[in-house]
């Protein structure tokens, strides 16, 4: 402790002389770094309240704060927690994050002093012919051993140091907000998957529905034929019918299978592991959504606002850094320990050593490339502000177009449920005007045709409806679940 103890104490001599020795180069430093220039944000934040706001939004605050709960659906949100914990692209930006943030700690450690233990030992011969020794002998053998404790410390006087763990640090969060916004599109993607599936059941059911119609229409037709009661072109019409409608069901179970194996996919699981009697039987009927949150509350908790933020903040000290670079630096280095040629002497305290020393480097000549680098540094901070306003604006014209959306979807469905209800009633009253003579098989197949066609529109506009309230709530940066 005593031989560490002294090397502290001309560590702090050395410093002392190296800070004078600075003096002289002082007044040239103060002319390199001049800081950050400010940079304006311009009207990112002057958007006080989204345009599209009607009586299609709730004015209480009784929805759940986590979105995935207002489907009040067990099974919805146990396939979100499953899919974060299993889908192997999120794993992948998961570890990707944790290193980002083990790059933090490892530059932030350049603040303190860098420290090592060691042991040498080595053994030499040396050749000395020509030389008249005792013995007649020609050469000599040799030991020596050394041990102790090194010490290399950059001194951050100018701060640059801890600019580049501050950026480190920024860096690390924007990480974080980019695996938080992969997290959140993923149970976008899940929820979204689901209802697509739901939907695909409904459709192939319907299809199905719609074969069995016509089924007994061609049955019904062929035995008034083998009785000469209907031509051949009703016959036909009807046998036309029939196999479109099969056709259509083959279509709607493929697209069923497919959607199975897309969610499947999500959630990280293997081909054919999930079947129809996993999901509910029914879309949902929305219910009015709580207003959103500002355009200012949507700044603090969009995860792609707060990367931009964050990259924006990180080029600001890369800035730094690079301007910096120009400026003289000081380093220190010292051991202390002790070096003999017997190893069991290594800790007798009459062999042991300590040396300091230190170092002033000013940058003069480097070809252009210390100021290229800061120009290049001022073009990624600007990009990144770019960047920043881009996001800003492509994500309040996002949330503008998804806000309307919910007020042209409620309509537009309004009008197609009473067109489904007005097609279903006509379609059986144009089956019984047939029968009774009075209309031709050509319009009683095209009424229950439109009648199919009517219900089949209404179920994909449900789950658009869905989709749109779903991608309004990824646009706001609402929380999906708890955190898991």
């Amino acid at each position: 402790m005593d031989i560490l103890s002294t090397m502290l104490t001309n560590i702090k001599i050395i410093s002392k002389t190296l800070l004078m020795g600075m003096l002289c180069i002082l007044s040239l430093a103060s002319c390199i770094h001049k800081g950050l220039d400010p940079l304006n944000l311009r009207d990112v934040n002057t958007l006080k309240s989204w345009k599209t706001l009607d009586q299609n939004f709730s004015s209480n605050d009784d929805n759940s704060t986590f979105w995935v709960q207002s489907f009040n659906i067990n099974n919805l949100e146990n396939a979100v927690v499953y899919a974060w914990n299993n889908n192997p692209d999120l794993l992948y930006i998961a570890e990707q994050t944790l290193a980002r943030g083990e790059e933090a700690v490892m530059n932030g450690s350049n603040l303190l002093p860098e420290m090592n233990l060691g042991l040498n030992g080595s053994r030499s011969k040396r050749n000395l012919i020509g030389f008249n020794l005792p013995n007649g002998s020609t050469s000599f053998t040799s030991d020596s051993f050394n041990s102790g404790l090194n010490l290399s410390w950059e001194i951050d006087l100018w701060g640059k140091i801890k600019d580049r763990k501050l950026s480190s640090d920024k860096k690390f969060e924007l990480a974080k907000s980019e695996y938080y916004g992969a997290r959140l599109s993923l149970a976008g993607e899940v929820v979204r998957s689901w209802f697509n599936v739901v939907e695909s059941i409904n459709q192939y059911e319907l299809s199905i529905k719609t074969t069995s119609t016509f089924e007994k229409n061609n049955k019904y037709l062929s035995n008034r034929f083998a009785n000469g009661l209907v031509t051949t072109l009703e016959k036909d019409l009807a046998l036309n019918a029939l196999s479109s409608a099969q056709a259509n069901q083959t279509m709607r179970k493929r697209l069923l299978n497919q959607s199975l194996r897309n969610f499947e996919l999500l959630l990280g699981q293997n081909s054919g592991s999930i079947n129809e009697s996993n999901f509910t039987s029914i879309l949902p009927n929305l219910k009015l959504t709580q207003a959103p949150p500002t355009p200012s509350q949507t700044l603090e908790t969009r995860p792609d606002l707060i990367s931009a933020r964050n990259r924006l903040e990180a080029a600001g000290y890369d800035q730094l850094i690079s301007e910096k670079s120009l400026l003289p630096s000081i380093s220190i280095n010292g051991n202390s320990g002790s070096r003999t040629d017997e190893f069991s002497d290594l800790l007798n305290s009459n062999f042991r050593t300590w040396e300091v020393s230190g170092s002033i480097s000013q940058p003069i000549f480097n070809n252009g490339r210390l100021r290229a680098n800061i120009r290049r540094s001022k073009a990624l901070r600007k990009a990144a502000l770019a960047d920043y306003h881009s996001t800003a604006l492509r994500a309040f014209s996002e949330v503008e177009s998804l806000l309307a959306n919910e007020s042209f979807l409620k309509t537009e469905e309004s009008y197609l449920s009473n067109a489904a209800n007005a097609a279903k009633s006509a379609s059986v009253a144009s089956w019984n005007r047939y029968q009774n003579g009075v209309i031709g098989i050509f319009d009683t197949l095209e009424s229950q045709r439109q009648a199919f066609q009517a219900e089949s529109k209404l179920l994909n506009l449900r789950k658009q409806r869905i989709f749109n309230r779903i991608q309004l709530f990824l646009a706001l940066g609402t929380p999906a679940l708890p955190k898991q």
